[in-house]
């Protein structure tokens, strides 16, 4: 079982890579908004457990199974903020920060159910269309 804590210093990882190819600890503290010797003994933590590749002063990977993890959250992440902010009219801004908390504890059936409606919604412009005027009318 991984922590919702695990979950992000994963995801952060993740994205660091998909960004700069590199990750390193000054990085993740600055997103993460922690320490450094914070980060440090998170990420021996997650190494003991297997999730990633660390040693003192070198550059940080993910193994097989944090990489998988990883994936799937980030992929958890970037369905709730496209379905907050697309469909729901949610500002990009708290979208991403919802979908940031959403990701950890929705649960695998909700999300399959949401992210079907979201392929149906998005195959039915009218409707997304019928949506988005329906929340407008109704903001307080």
């Amino acid at each position: 079982m991984v922590s919702k804590r695990e979950e992000e210093y994963l995801e952060a990882i993740h994205i660091l890579l998909m960004e700069k190819n590199v990750v390193r600890v000054k990085d993740l503290a600055r997103i993460l908004k922690v320490r450094a010797p914070t980060v440090v003994e998170f990420l021996e933590k997650l190494s003991r457990k297997g999730l990633v590749k660390y040693e003192k002063r070198e550059l940080i990977t993910l193994t097989d199974r944090g990489r998988e993890i990883a994936e799937e959250i980030y992929r958890r992440h970037i369905l709730l903020r496209d379905f907050l902010s697309e469909v729901l009219g949610v500002p990009f801004d708290q979208a991403e920060e919802d979908a940031c908390n959403m990701e950890h504890s929705i649960s695998d059936e909700t999300l399959k159910r949401l992210e079907k409606l979201f392929e149906y919604i998005k195959r039915n412009p009218s409707l997304l269309k019928e949506i988005r005027c329906f929340i407008k009318s109704v903001k307080a």
